[in-house]
């Protein structure tokens, strides 16, 4: 959503539910109070966008996730309960363990090619699992003794032990692989393949610093400031030089231009320890493991558009990196995935309009001229093609 002071009026609602059993709406019943909700919402770095960029990626790798046929239920620990409005219907809770491939004869596809699902849906940390050989073990599709690894974050491995059943139904050696025991997260889900088969994920922007259309008030000793100091974080190790090469300036300028640039000898980038990694709000959802930090100089008012085209990482995989097209105030047009960083500087005083009880005349009364805002927003979206 684009920059509007709508959502945030629109941000308290007390109505309450009656059919949607304990719905928590904290926050929403508050919306209306935090500023935060009228600004720009177009975050390529967001959690949730971040993990859906991921899920593309993984289909344009994994056939199998694409157009697989095939879905079998290997096993599940469920249970019904009956929640209040539900009008008898029950909820079935508890963990599945679920894979995916091709339709045999129609597709062919080779076993090593399954992409086995565990999820849940109880709100609660659990531990599932037991003795492979009894019915507490979770199976899945692969054979005993093999590692599999999970594709989404944090990219776990799990070495399978053997369950009592037969991998070719003949009774014999080799037979089911299963996991003994896991602990899942409350609504946690995992998609493991073999270990030969886990692909690296592409290099994504997760966060970008002082924030997605952060304000930066302008103090008195500071009336025209010319400079930020930026951060950039990546989900991979990426190659500095690299970094700083893609980068280039678009100044949209309200009337005093300039050429914004990286001020020289600013620039460093570091990898980011395993203490000081913050989880995601989302599960599944890649974290910041590096950063580019710098200071951008030189620019006017206006709408500055920072665009990093396809850096690449140290291990040589690129962001795939777009073009970006924005238009002032505070809105951005584009037609495809972009990489870019916003930063537009408003000034303008406030006027206050009255009407009078006894008259239907307009009356206006001037205040002083406020301080001026600089306002830095991002859109830093990158885009990958499929990978063979």
């Amino acid at each position: 959503m684009s920059s509007t002071k709508a959502w945030q009026r629109h941000g308290c609602y007390h109505l309450g539910s009656e059919a949607l059993f304990a719905l928590p709406l904290h926050k929403v019943s508050l919306g209306c109070h935090d500023d935060w909700n009228s600004l720009d919402h177009f975050d390529p770095t967001a959690d949730i966008r971040r993990l859906f960029k991921h899920f593309f990626d993984l289909r344009a790798h994994y056939r199998t996730l694409n157009d697989g046929f095939s879905l079998v239920q290997h096993a599940n620990w469920t249970r019904d309960e009956y929640l209040p409005f539900s009008n008898g219907s029950a909820t079935e809770t508890g963990l599945w363990s679920v894979s995916r491939n091709g339709l045999q004869p129609l597709q062919n596809f080779t076993l090593d090619e399954a992409v086995w699902f565990l999820y849940t849906n109880e709100n609660a940390t659990t531990t599932h699992g037991g003795k492979c050989t009894t019915d507490d073990g979770i199976p899945g599709p692969f054979q005993s003794g093999t590692v599999v690894r999970n594709l989404l974050y944090p990219f776990e491995n799990y070495t399978l032990g053997a369950s009592n059943r037969s991998f070719f139904f003949n009774d014999e050696a080799p037979f089911f692989g299963c996991i003994e025991s896991i602990t899942l997260q409350p609504y946690d889900f995992k998609a493991l393949v073999p270990v030969a088969r886990w692909m690296t994920p592409i290099p994504a922007l997760t966060k970008f610093s002082p924030g997605h259309d952060a304000r930066i008030e302008v103090t008195d000793d500071n009336q025209n400031p010319n400079s930020v100091d930026v951060q950039i974080e990546f989900s991979d190790l990426m190659d500095c030089d690299s970094v700083t090469k893609s980068i280039t300036f678009n100044l949209t300028s309200s009337g005093k231009g300039s050429s914004p640039s990286v001020k020289s000898g600013s620039v460093s980038c570091l990898t980011i320890s395993d203490a000081n990694i913050k989880p995601a709000a989302i599960l599944g959802a890649t974290v910041s493991k590096w950063y580019w930090r710098a200071t951008i100089e030189n620019f006017a008012d206006g709408i500055l558009t920072i665009t990093i085209k396809n850096p690449q990482s140290q291990g040589g995989v690129g962001t795939g990196v777009s073009h970006l097209l924005t238009r002032y105030p505070t809105w951005i047009l584009t037609s495809r995935p972009v990489c870019v960083i916003r930063l537009p500087i408003t000034s303008f005083s406030e006027r206050e309009r009255r009407i009078t009880p006894s008259s239907s005349q307009i009356q206006t009364t001037t205040r002083p001229r406020s301080s001026r805002a600089v306002i830095i927003s991002s859109s830093l979206i990158a885009r990958s093609a499929p990978r063979s």
